[in-house]
This record gives C-alpha cells, structure tokens and sequence, in this order.
C-alpha cells in the first residue's frame, strides 16, 4: 500500500468520525433544546455538506489509489473532484448566508480566506501552473479539515453558548 492510500484511509476515517459527530450533537441540540436559528441551520449544513463531499473525494482517492494506477493520477483527479464540488457548492452557500444575514467574525473571514487559498492551488495544480505533490495535497486536505470542519463546529457551539445574558457567538 502507498503513503497517500493509508494517508486518505485514515483522513475518511476522521471526516465521517466528525461529520456524524456534528450531526448528532446538532440533532440533539435541536431536540433537547430550543429548535435551530436560521444561521445555526446554516452552520449545520454547511460543515454537515462539507464534510460529506470530503469523505467523497478521499473515498474516491482510494478507489483510484487501490487500481494501481500512478499516485500522481489520483492527486490530480481529486483536485479536480474537489474544484468541482466547490464551484457548485460555493455559489449556494453564499446565497443562503445572505438570505439569513449570517454575521462576519474573526472564525468566518479565517475560514473563507484558507478556503480561497485552497482552491487558488488546486486551480493552478489542476492548469498546470503548479505541480500538485502528495505534501500539498495532503497540506490542503489538513487546512480544508481544520478550517471547514473544526472551526465551523467551534461557531456552531459558540452560537447557543451564553453564561446569564452574554453570549459567546461573537
């Protein structure tokens, strides 16, 4: 087995470890308290969406991987699964995040700007005008787990934590 087949079994792994962590504790935020805010709804979606489309291409890295083909292949093939994912998913979420009026904080603006860089790489690996490596697939898998997932879930808890009257949403 190569490097990047153990690297994407594991990275699955922790995605749907995650991504059903989130939905479970959204599930049982809405249930055992009040229902979810519109900007809570699109929180949930949005790390819930994510991660989905994250254990996707890592799934459909190891298929690729496990064909013998050449690794590089399946780097390249995931930049563009990823390039496309985004670039349906992207214009919805904005759409929906302005609908809700859905507040900028520190958290978000970090999040969007690691998710630009992301996707300025993978289009430049993608044309060519970089050469994708298993270091920088992996760096930017590390940075879309980490800025999709982990911060995005640090907002969701934020946004129903409040000691008396102070909330920590912001």
């Amino acid at each position: 087995m190569s490097t990047g087949f153990e690297f994407l079994t594991i990275y699955s792994e922790i995605c749907l470890g995650t991504t059903a962590f989130f939905a479970i504790v959204a599930t049982l935020r809405q249930t055992l308290g009040e229902s979810l805010t519109e900007y809570q709804y699109l929180i949930t979606r949005f790390f819930i969406d994510t991660g989905l489309q994250l254990i996707l291409v890592s799934i459909i890295g190891l298929a690729i991987f496990s064909t013998d083909l050449d690794g590089g292949i399946a780097w390249h093939a995931m930049a563009y699964m990823i390039i496309v994912a985004n670039g349906f998913y992207t214009p919805y979420y904005l759409t929906k995040r302005r609908k809700v009026d859905a507040p900028s904080n520190i958290i978000a603006l970090l999040v969007s700007a690691l998710i630009v860089l992301t996707w300025i790489n993978l289009v430049m690996a993608v044309f060519e005008l970089s050469q994708i490596s298993v270091q920088i697939a992996v760096m930017l898998s590390m940075v879309t787990i980490f800025a999709c997932m982990i911060a995005v879930f640090l907002i969701f808890i934020g946004s129903f934590m409040k000691i008396g009257e102070v909330e920590f949403s912001d």
